[in-house]
This record gives structure tokens, sequence and C-alpha cells, in this order.
């Protein structure tokens, strides 16, 4: 597993899995990771000293967590209530559907999850000549978020912010990694579809990164889900979002003892 990560890291560095074999499509160069800061860690972490936390981005609102196995990146929470459709979103995208907003664009965090050997699956799909509905699907993301307020620190499974309507209980699916879409212009230019703003989602998008694997439709008057008001911290709160791939354990043959 360390040799897996260390060999991801400087894929990373050099042009981040830009020819993975496991995507259908040539993956868009991903950010260097940047050296940490001096400083001492934020109220939730202090992980601005730590050897396992490598940084993805300029002003460290993105990294890996290699001790962890985990993706963490910087937000806000954005809507306690109302029609949801995003679970979060990129900054100054869908802010008005989605619980919380990260201070980062989708596609380096696609990359970071690929670095930590989560597998791509595919968006949810609509065939219309043969009304077939097919989920997304891919490695599942287990989703957290951390924050810090008057009575201490706090962690919430991203599944118990999220409200069945018809049950009134917590969301019952998880999310998996379904990868989004690049569209590729004629003039060359590339476009991580996810970086507007389907970033994990709880209704369908063909171009979310990450979403349910059941189909949950994007029509407002059919949503299944909602906030889970209660459960919420207000409004502008600062949160960190946590990724954490669940991945495949490793084979072992009869009577070898598991590494």
């Amino acid at each position: 597993m360390r040799n897996r990560i260390r060999l991801a890291l400087a894929l990373l560095t050099a042009c981040l899995l830009a020819t993975a074999t496991s995507l259908s499509w040539a993956y868009p160069p991903a950010p260097a990771p940047v050296p940490a800061p001096d400083a001492k860690g934020d109220a939730s972490g202090d992980t601005k000293s730590d050897p396992n936390i490598v940084y993805l981005s300029p002003d460290h609102d993105l990294w890996i967590d290699k001790k962890q196995h985990e993706v963490v990146m910087k937000g806000k929470i954005a809507v306690r209530e109302g029609n949801l459709e995003m679970f979060a979103c990129p900054e100054g995208t869908k802010e008005h559907e989605s619980i919380v907003a990260v201070a980062t664009k989708a596609r380096p965090v696609h990359a970071a999850l690929l670095a930590l050997g989560a597998k791509v699956g595919h968006p949810s799909h609509y065939d219309s000549k043969t009304q077939k509905f097919t989920p997304a699907s891919g490695s599942e993301i287990e989703v957290f978020v951390r924050w810090t307020d008057d009575k201490g620190k706090h962690e919430a499974r991203g599944q118990d912010w999220v409200r069945n309507i018809k049950t009134q209980k917590p969301l019952e699916y998880p999310w998996v990694f379904g990868g989004s879409i690049l569209e590729v212009e004629d003039n060359g230019e590339k476009y991580y579809q996810a970086d507007y703003g389907d970033f994990i989602c709880v209704s369908n998008f063909p171009t979310a990164m990450m979403d349910l694997p059941i189909d949950s439709p994007k029509a407002w008057a059919d949503h299944l889900f909602e906030p889970f008001t209660d459960r919420i911290p207000p409004r502008g709160t600062a949160v960190e979002l946590v990724l954490k791939p669940k991945l495949d354990k490793p084979k072992t043959n009869p009577g070898e003892t598991p590494k």
C-alpha cells in the first residue's frame, strides 16, 4: 500500500495519472504537490506540520492524508434546508442546492482519489431509445464532515446530513466514484464537467464525479432527498470535507499471514 501511494504521488507531481489505463479518457493534468507551510494546523487537525500530509493546492485547501488514506478539503456550509441536488459542490457553482461548498475544483479531487487507489466506474446514463436508466458505478467513497464550534470538535457521516423525504431517515445509500466526463473542444481545450457543480450528487447527473448508485431523479418535483436540517451546523460554518475510498482488501493464500 505504501509503495502504491508513493508511486501515485510521484505521478501527481509529473502530471497525475494523465494516461491511466483504468480511464476511458486521457485525464487532464493535476496540480503538483506543494510544500507545507511552517504555520501550525487549524483547529480541526494540526495537519500543516504532519509529514503524512501532501498538499495539492497553493492555498492548502486540498490535501491527501497518506496515513489515513483520505482526501481532505476545506469548505463551508451552504444550505441547510430546501431542494437538494448535491451534497457538495465547488464554490461559485451550485451552492443554492448543495449542503457543502468546497474551496477546490473537482478535477484535483478526482486525481487524489485515484492516487489512493479508488477505481473509476461511470456516471449515470439514460438511454432515450431503450428508455433504460443505468446508475453510476465505481469505488464506494465514504464521506465525512469535520467542524469545530464552541462545544468542541465534531465529525459526521455525509449520509447523516441527507434525509430521505419519504422515510424521514438518513440517506441509506453510499456514494460511488462515477468520474464525470472530460469534454474536449474543437480547439483542444479540455473541460472536466464536475468542476461546474456536479461534484457529490444526491440527484443523478451524467456529469457527476460522485453519485448515488440508484435512480434518483433531478426534476425538483421528483427529488428523493432533502437536507437533514437539525443535524447541520449554521450556514457559513467552516468545515473539512473528507473522502475515504473503500478499497478491496488484498487476497491472501491459505496459511499466509496478511501484511
